[in-house]
């Protein structure tokens, strides 16, 4: 069952004055809307805070940013309803960069929108800028405080790969070796469980079971995501603790996946995880073990599950089998161990394609590896390339990491 959260007047009180904080709505402005309002991003973010302020709200389709003809007359909407505020989270950027204004008038526009939901490539981000003339505001935020956490200042330094700054009144600290008397807070720059209180807070869910475990002793919220922030106060999200796939900022449960996969007689260990897309942010995939003697294939499996998985998001692009998953002590499914296998999966083959060089014969070697303050780092070597041609396969190999929101090192051999 999905965990309904609470939001109360206080709450969306305190979320409209930080928006306001944030990017100095006026009366009169005409704000973009994609985002479902059944989204604490599109109610508490898009809708109650612009009516709030005097705004009118634009909804140019019932489906947001998955309806086609809608991307293909961004531009145009703004033109011709003269919008102040751009909108779309980075799966939507990413898709506009490719289809930049064609001489549309977009003189109506505010220096300044907030985006979020996932991580944001830095190119993308620059070459939407250059673009729409409108400054990209990153942010990091969830339902059960009220959306926003930590933006990035309006006007002072944004910080590459950071979410921005605290929120006023919001407190947020990161914490490791607990929980319990062993935990500990952490140093600047290192990472461990971001925790938040403050005024946004959820009274907390409408089933009370959800509620344990979702909170300190002390009364901090437990985000389930992992991240650093550094001596000026920036925060920057690493990774997730917790299991949810983000596809385009639509959070898929894994057990969407998972149950129906153990349904089938031919499975028995399944595990959903998310695989890096420089479109969707990430995609589901699926990782089973066979009972003995299964000779089913990942074209049987999802052939079985396709009927049985209730959103259409959630339907895994690829099914690995193999010969046994890694599984804690007490038999469930390393997922952290999967993340590195799809993440290498992945950059290996796009890599390849890339450079024309081959994982098999040493050419190129691809590890994804954790990092002390980037949480994750694709480490690209590359065996046997003549110097002269070095610059060329660097240059096309950037091209291809900056679409993916991984930060990566490269080492020639």
């Amino acid at each position: 069952m999905p965990k309904i959260v609470q939001i109360s007047h206080r709450n969306a009180s305190y979320r409209h004055w930080t928006l306001q904080l944030a990017y100095k709505a006026v009366v009169g402005e005409v704000v973009f809307h994609d985002s479902p309002m059944f989204h604490s991003g599109g109610l508490m973010g898009r809708c109650i805070p612009p009516l709030a302020s005097g705004a009118s709200i634009l909804i140019p389709s019932v489906v947001g940013a998955r309806d086609k003809r809608f991307i293909a007359n961004y531009w145009r909407f703004v033109e011709k309803y003269r919008v102040t505020r751009l909108a779309g989270v980075p799966t939507t950027l990413a898709v506009l960069t490719k289809s930049p204004p064609q001489g549309e008038d977009l003189s109506s526009l505010k220096p300044y929108f907030i985006t979020g939901s996932t991580a944001m490539p830095v190119p993308i981000r620059r070459r939407f800028e250059q673009i729409s003339g409108v400054r990209v505001l990153n942010s990091y935020g969830m339902t059960e405080n009220t959306a926003s956490i930590a933006v990035d200042p309006r006007d002072g330094e944004i910080k590459e790969g950071s979410s921005g700054l605290r929120l006023p009144y919001t407190q947020i600290r990161t914490m490791t070796g607990g929980p319990g008397p062993t935990a500990r807070h952490c140093g600047p720059d290192e990472i461990g469980m971001l925790q938040v209180r403050g005024p946004g807070l959820t009274p907390g869910y409408v089933n009370p079971e959800h509620d344990r475990g979702a909170r300190t002793e002390d009364g901090w919220l437990i985000t389930g995501d992992l991240g650093r922030i550094d001596s000026d106060g920036y925060v920057f999200v690493t990774g997730r603790a917790k299991d949810v796939i983000i596809r385009g900022g639509h959070n898929i449960d894994p057990a969407l996946i998972e149950e129906p996969l153990l349904q089938s007689p031919d499975v028995l260990h399944a595990a959903a995880v998310g695989k890096p897309d420089a479109h969707a942010g990430e995609l589901p995939v699926a990782y089973v073990q066979l009972v003995p003697a299964s000779k089913a294939t990942p074209e049987d499996l999802a052939a079985f599950i396709a009927p049985r998985i209730a959103e259409r998001a959630a339907m895994p692009k690829e099914i690995i089998v193999m010969d046994s998953l890694p599984l804690t002590n007490i038999g469930k499914p390393l997922k952290a161990v999967l993340r590195q296998d799809i993440a290498e999966r992945t950059f290996q083959t796009i890599l390849a394609a890339t450079t024309g060089l081959s994982c098999e014969n040493g050419q190129l070697s691809i590890a994804v590896e954790p990092h002390p303050t980037r949480g994750v780092v694709v480490s690209v070597a590359v065996k046997g390339v003549d110097a002269s041609a070095q610059p060329e396969l660097a240059a096309r190999i950037s091209e291809t990491m900056d679409r993916y929101s991984f930060a990566y090192t490269l080492e020639w051999r």
